[in-house]
C-alpha cells in the first residue's frame, strides 16, 4: 500500500486525501453497511443450504437402504442363518457406518447385532406401530435418526431391523463450516475495519480499487459456494469449485469439494450395491412424461443410462405385452396405497428377466399427493431359487414325480373337489414286487436307475389330469379322476401291470419287475384322506398275497383281514412266549430206489391244541422279524430229532432245515448252528440248509454265511427254484448242493406243457451242474413216473408222506425200512 501511495502523484494524493476526508466516512459507512449485510446473509444461506443438502441426502439414503436391505436380509433371517446375517451386517456397516444395527425376529427380539458376542441377543426392542413391509420408518432422535424396516419378501415377514445413525458427522461438518465461516467473517470484519481506518488517508481511486477487490475476493466466492450448494441439492455432484486461494474461503471451497466427492463416492457405492442386487428406484411427478431412474434401474433394464430417455413409454417397450398395462398404471401413479407386482421384460440385450416393482404415493402435508416413488428389482434368480425349493419340497428327486407331500396336498384337493361335485375317483397304491432283492443284490445305483425307468413308464400311460406320485422306496400312488369306461380303475391297473412286464435295460442287464396294486374308491371305500390311503394299501397287500403282479379292489372284508393280521401278529408274539411252535418232518426219497435219503423240518404252530396253516403265519413271522427268535430252537430240535433217529437204528439220513432270508442274515447264525451240532452230536455233513434263490443276493452277510456253511461241510439247497431272481453264477460260486423245484411247476406237470418244459429244463440244469434235484409237491404216481423218466434225484410230497410230528415220523421211518418200497409204505401210514 505504501508503494501504491508512492506511485501516486502528490497533487492527486493531496486532492484525493482532502476529498476523502469529507466523504470517506459516508462512503465507508454506506459500503460497510451494504457489504456487511449481504455477506452476513450469504453466510447464513450457505450454512443452511449445506445443512439441508446433507439432511436430504441422509433421508433418501436411509429410505432406499431400508427397502434394499429388506429383501437382501430375508433369506438368512428366514432360515435363522446367523453366520450369513453377520456377514451381511458387516457389509451394511461398511456402507452405512451406523452406530448400531439390530436384526429382530417377528416377536421383536434381537437375533443378532452383527458381532460374535451378540450381547443383546433375545432382548425385546420397541418398533413403530405403523411399520409395514416396503415402507421404512425414519424416526429422528436427539443425536441422529433411527431407521426401522420390515425384513420380508412380498407379504412374507421374517423379522425387523433397526439401524441407528448419528448426526454427529453432520453436526461436526456443520460446526466446522459454521466455525470456518464465522472465522472468515471475523477476519473479514477486522480486515475491513483496518482498511476502513487506513483508507481515511488513501485516495478515492485506491479506495475504489480496494472496494472492488474486496467485492471480488469475498462476494463472488460466497456466491459461487451458494451456487454450488444448489447444484448439490439438485443432485449434480460433478460440479466443483475452483480452489484458487489458500485463505479461509479457499479452504471452505476445498471442504465443499471434499463433501461433493464423498457424496459422489457414496452415490457410486449405492449404485454399485444396487447393481449387485439387481435393484433400482424410480420416481414420477404428475404432469411429466419422464421418470427419474437410479443407475440400478437402468442396469436392471439393460439400457445405457446416458443415452436412454427415461420416459414411461420408452420403458414399456421392454415390458412383455401382457404386463404393460399393469406396469404403466403403477409408473403413472394410478394408485393411492402402496402397490407391488411382478412382471416380465425382454432386456435390450435380448435376455428375459422377471422384475418386482413396488410403488407408493409421496404425500405433502398441504398439497396432498405430490408424486410417486418406488423400487424395481430383478428377482429372476430369486424366482428360480424359489421354484427349485418348491420342486425339492414337492417332487421326488429320483423320478421327478410328485412326492409324498405334494401327493397328500393333491389328494386333499381331489377329495374336496369330489365332495363339492358329488363325483367319484380312484386311488391306486402300487408296490414293486421283489424290488428289495434287486436293490440289495445289484446295488442302490442300479435300484435307483430301475426306479427312474419305472417312473418313466408309469408316467407315459397316465393322463396329465391324474396324479402319479412316488411315496418313497418302491411305493407309488395314482389318483384317477373323471372315471369313465375307457379309463376305469380296472383298465388302468391292467395297463400298469402290462406296461411293467417287459424287461428294463439297466446297467447292461435285463431286469424284470412286477407290481402289486391296491385300489380304493371315493366315496365308496372312504371319504377321508388317511382312510382312503389305508384302504388302498390294505388292498395292495391282498394283491401281493394273491401271487403278485395282480391288482385288488378294497372291500370291507379286507379291513377285517387287516385287523385280523394285527391280531395274528399279537398272537404270534404270545406264542413265542408260550413256546407254542413245534417241528413236523417230511421225508425225501430217491425217485428210482425209493430209499429214504433225507427229512425236511417244517415249522408248525399249535394254537389252543389245533395246528395252524404255515402259509397263514410264517409270512407274518418273516415280515415282522419274529422268525429270528425261533432260529436257535429250530436248529436244536431238528438236530436232536436226527440224533434220536440214529439212536433208533436209522443212520445216514440228512436233516433239511428251512431258513428264511432274514434268518440267513442273522450275524449269530453260524454260532447257533455250531451250538446245535455240538450239543446234539450230529455231524455238519448231515445237515442241509434250504434257502430261497434270492437270499444269496440279499446282502454280503448272506453270501459270507453261505461260504462258511460250505467250509463246514453243511449242504446248501435252493428252495422254490425258478420262482425268483435266478443267478446261475451264484449256484457255482457258493457250492450249491441241491435245487428244489417248486410245487407250482409240479402241480400241473401232467397237463401243462409249459410246466413240463420248465421242469425238464431245471432238471437238465441240475445235472449239468452236477448237483441234486428235488421235486416237491409230488402227489400222484403219474407225476412220479414223469420225474423218474427225466432223472429227478429226490421226491417229496403227499405221495410219499405228509409232514409228521416226530413220534409219527419215527413210526413211519421204522415201517418204511421194513418194506421194499417207501412209496408203497406211505399208503398205509
Amino acid at each position: 500500500m505504501n508503494l501504491s501511495l508512492r506511485k501516486l502523484s502528490t497533487k492527486y494524493a493531496l486532492h484525493f486525501a482532502a476529498f476523502l476526508v469529507a466523504v470517506i466516512l459516508l462512503i465507508i459507512t454506506l459500503s460497510g453497511y451494504l457489504v456487511f449485510q449481504r455477506t452476513n446473509e450469504m453466510r447464513t444461506e450457505l450454512v443452511e443450504s449445506f445443512s439441508a443438502v446433507h439432511t436430504s441426502f441422509d433421508l433418501i439414503a436411509l429410505h432406499n437402504s431400508g427397502n434394499y436391505l429388506s429383501n437382501r436380509l430375508f433369506n438368512p433371517l428366514y432360515n435363522i442363518d446367523i453366520s450369513t446375517l453377520n456377514e451381511e451386517l458387516t457389509q451394511i456397516q461398511s456402507w452405512l457406518q451406523p452406530d448400531s444395527l439390530l436384526i429382530l425376529d417377528t416377536h421383536r427380539r434381537v437375533v443378532t447385532d452383527g458381532s460374535i458376542e451378540n450381547p443383546s441377543y433375545g432382548q425385546k426392542v420397541d418398533i413403530p406401530d405403523n411399520l409395514i413391509p416396503g415402507s421404512p420408518v425414519i424416526v429422528p432422535t436427539q443425536d441422529g435418526d433411527l431407521l426401522y424396516f420390515v425384513v420380508g419378501y412380498g407379504d412374507e415377514i421374517a423379522g425387523y431391523a433397526r439401524v441407528e445413525t448419528s448426526d454427529l458427522g453432520h453436526k461436526q461438518l456443520s460446526n466446522v463450516l459454521a466455525t470456518e465461516v464465522a472465522k472468515a467473517w471475523q477476519e473479514f470484519q477486522e480486515g475491513f475495519l483496518l482498511i476502513a481506518v487506513a483508507s481515511l488517508g488513501l485516495v478515492v481511486i485506491i479506495t475504489t480499487i480496494i472496494s472492488w477487490r474486496l467485492s471480488v475476493s469475498l462476494s463472488r466466492p460466497l456466491r459461487k459456494m451458494a451456487d454450488a450448494a444448489e447444484h448439490y441439492a439438485a443432485g449434480n455432484l460433478e460440479h466443483r469449485l475452483i480452489e484458487d486461494t489458500s485463505d479461509e474461503l479457499g479452504r471452505l471451497a476445498g471442504s465443499l469439494n471434499k463433501m461433493a466427492n464423498d457424496l459422489d463416492k457414496a452415490g457410486r457405492l449405492l449404485d454399485r450395491a444396487q447393481e449387485m442386487a439387481a435393484f433400482g428406484y424410480w420416481e414420477w411427478r404428475p404432469g411429466k412424461t419422464d421418470l427419474v431412474l437410479s443407475y440400478g434401474a437402468y442396469k436392471t433394464f439393460g439400457v445405457d443410462y446416458q443415452a436412454f430417455e427415461p420416459e414411461v413409454q420408452n420403458l414399456l417397450k421392454y415390458v412383455v405385452p401382457e404386463d404393460q398395462e399393469r406396469v404403466f398404471a403403477i409408473l403413472q401413479g394410478r394408485f393411492k396405497q402402496p402397490v407391488s407386482a411382478n412382471f416380465n421384460i425382454r432386456r435390450a440385450d435380448g435376455k428375459s428377466r422377471t422384475l418386482f416393482i413396488r410403488g407408493e404415493p409421496e404425500h405433502h402435508q398441504e398439497d396432498g399427493i405430490v408424486g410417486f416413488i418406488g423400487t424395481i428389482q430383478d428377482i429372476t434368480e430369486q424366482q428360480r431359487s424359489n421354484e427349485q425349493l418348491q420342486k425339492l419340497a414337492n417332487y421326488d428327486a429320483l423320478t421327478g414325480l410328485p412326492n409324498r407331500n405334494l401327493f397328500y396336498e393333491r389328494l386333499n384337493h381331489t377329495i374336496k373337489q369330489a365332495r363339492r361335485r358329488q363325483s367319484e375317483f380312484a386311488l391306486l397304491f402300487l408296490d414293486l414286487d421283489r424290488f428289495k432283492s434287486i436293490n440289495d443284490a445289484l446295488g442302490h445305483d442300479v435300484g435307483d436307475e430301475l426306479l427312474r425307468h419305472v417312473g418313466k413308464r408309469l408316467k407315459s400311460i397316465v393322463r396329465e389330469s391324474d396324479t402319479l406320485a412316488r411315496m418313497g422306496g418302491d411305493e407309488f400312488t395314482l389318483i384317477i379322476e373323471d372315471l369313465n369306461e375307457e379309463f376305469s380303475p380296472q383298465k388302468v391297473a391292467q395297463n400298469i401291470i402290462r406296461t411293467l412286464t417287459p424287461a428294463f435295460k439297466v446297467d447292461h442287464r435285463d431286469l424284470f419287475i412286477t407290481t402289486s396294486i391296491g385300489v380304493a374308491l371315493y366315496p365308496k371305500d372312504a371319504t377321508e384322506t388317511d382312510a382312503l390311503i389305508k384302504n388302498a394299501d390294505t388292498a395292495m397287500y391282498l394283491a401281493k398275497e394273491q401271487g403278485k403282479a395282480v391288482f385288488s379292489f378294497f372291500t370291507p372284508e379286507l379291513d377285517h383281514l387287516a385287523h385280523e393280521r394285527l391280531a395274528l401278529e399279537s398272537d404270534l408274539r404270545q406264542a413265542l412266549e408260550n413256546d407254542e411252535f413245534e417241528l413236523h418232518y417230511q421225508p425225501q426219497v430217491d425217485s428210482n430206489t425209493n430209499e429214504l435219503i433225507a427229512i425236511e423240518a417244517l415249522l408248525r404252530w399249535r394254537k389252543d391244541g389245533e395246528l395252524q396253516s404255515a402259509e397263514h403265519f410264517v409270512p407274518v413271522l418273516e415280515e415282522t422279524g419274529l422268525i429270528t427268535r425261533l432260529t436257535g430252537s429250530i436248529l436244536q430240535k431238528a438236530c436232536y430229532a436226527l440224533r434220536q433217529l440214529e439212536q433208533g437204528g436209522v443212520s445216514g439220513l440228512r436233516m433239511c432245515i428251512n431258513l428264511s432270508a432274514v434268518q440267513f442274515q442273522q450275524p449269530e447264525l453260524l454260532s447257533l448252528i455250531d451250538e446245535a451240532v455240538s450239543e446234539s452230536g450230529v455231524t455238519p455233513q448231515q445237515l442241509e440248509m434250504e434257502i430261497t434263490e434270492s437270499t444269496l443276493l440279499e446282502r454280503d452277510l448272506s453270501q459270507l454265511n453261505a461260504a462258511e456253511l460250505a467250509a463246514r461241510g453243511i449242504r446248501l439247497a435252493i428252495d422254490d427254484f425258478g420262482t425268483g431272481y435266478s443267478s446261475l453264477t451264484y449256484l457255482k460260486q457258493f457250492h450249491v448242493d441241491a435245487l428244489k423245484i417248486d410245487r407250482s411247476f409240479i402241480r400241473d406237470l401232467t397237463n401243462d406243457i409249459e410246466d413240463a418244459q420248465i421242469t425238464t429244463a431245471l432238471l437238465g440244469l441240475a445235472r449239468s451242474l452236477k448237483i441234486d434235484s428235488i421235486a416237491e409237491g409230488v402227489e400222484n404216481e403219474e407225476q412220479l413216473e414223469m420225474l423218474r423218466s427225466w432223472h429227478c434225484d429226490l421226491i417229496q410230497g403227499f405221495l410219499i408222506s405228509r409232514p409228521l410230528p416226530f413220534d409219527e415220523l419215527a413210526t413211519w421211518v421204522s415201517s418204511a425200512h421194513k418194506v421194499k418200497s417207501v412209496v408203497d409204505s406211505s399208503v398205509s401210514v
